[in-house]
């Protein structure tokens, strides 16, 4: 439990904080913009890379200035894809390789100390939303779903909602993210929700979890609900995923890119479930060869 007090005392106190502007250029992949009713789509535009310092990043805009430039440029946060931050002191950058090698407890065990040294609102929350996925893979589920409850009281930039610690692929959770989804089910955050219902859809509390995620589809946040409509086609049967496929892929490819990989793979799991994988496969190597956020 001194984990769970921890981070949550450390998220709360740092936001507090004013934003700090990075002393080292960061680097920031945008979603290319898409082409308006005049402009042809028969190019596709390549994502654009930035390297700029950060002076604002929140659930509306992103705002920053190009190394060498003195003007501000403003973006809409929706395009922003990833940002590789240019000033991660060891510690940071301990808990996400432990992170990223499987070692779950260990990165979460990092971020309270990571809060106190006050980064970027943007950068706690992002590094917020890495511990309820180590929470949730170490089998802490309460901190998960509360560190998610925490998050979702501030709008959020896609690129950080984007990672919530969802299911996207069928298959059974372990007794304990169960048992704290069953209780969180009708929580006031709509993310926690959202999640909760992932983890509900394999269990025998399948048909609540549909009946939440239709109540999203139908909600007030339509990037929750489009997350929402995502999941609801982990309970579709071989022959609709066989009729609908294609439709869903069109749907994906309407979503703003950053919350792209979530759908795709549930999209994936449902064409092999199916015996579809020659439709699986070109979207496999997609992820895999062609990564919305960039493999470093």
């Amino acid at each position: 439990m001194q984990i769970y007090f921890g981070l949550i005392v450390c998220f709360s106190q740092a936001l507090l904080t004013s934003l700090v502007i990075s002393q080292e250029p960061d680097r920031i992949w945008l979603e290319p913009k898409r082409p308006t009713s005049f402009e042809s789509d028969w190019n596709a535009r390549g994502v654009q890379k930035v390297t700029a310092k950060i002076i604002e990043f929140d659930g509306t805009k992103i705002s920053y200035v190009v190394t060498g430039d003195e003007a501000e440029t403003v973006a809409s946060s929706a395009r922003v894809l990833w940002i590789e931050r240019g000033d991660v002191d060891d510690l940071e950058a301990e808990a996400i390789q432990f992170f990223a090698d499987g070692q779950y407890s260990e990165s979460l065990t990092k971020l309270p100390i990571i809060l106190k040294q006050r980064p970027p609102v943007w950068r706690q929350q992002w590094l917020t939303m890495m511990a309820a996925n180590a929470a949730w893979k170490s089998r802490r589920s309460k901190i998960a779903l509360e560190l998610v409850s925490q998050l979702d009281r501030r709008p959020l930039p896609l690129m950080t909602i984007s990672w919530l610690p969802i299911a996207w692929k069928n298959g059974t959770q372990p007794s304990d993210a169960i048992a704290q989804a069953k209780q969180r089910l009708e929580d006031p955050s709509l993310a926690v929700q959202l999640v909760a219902a992932s983890w509900l859809l394999s269990s025998a509390n399948r048909s609540e979890a549909i009946d939440t995620l239709k109540t999203l589809q139908r909600g007030p946040k339509p990037n929750i609900a489009a997350l929402a409509e995502a999941l609801l086609w982990r309970s579709a049967t071989p022959p609709q995923v066989t009729q609908q496929y294609k439709s869903w892929q069109k749907k994906i490819d309407g979503m703003p890119m950053v919350l792209q990989t979530g759908p795709t793979i549930t999209l994936i799991d449902k064409l092999r479930s199916a015996g579809l994988s020659d439709a699986a496969d070109p979207l496999q190597w997609s992820l895999e060869l062609t990564p919305i956020h960039p493999v470093n």
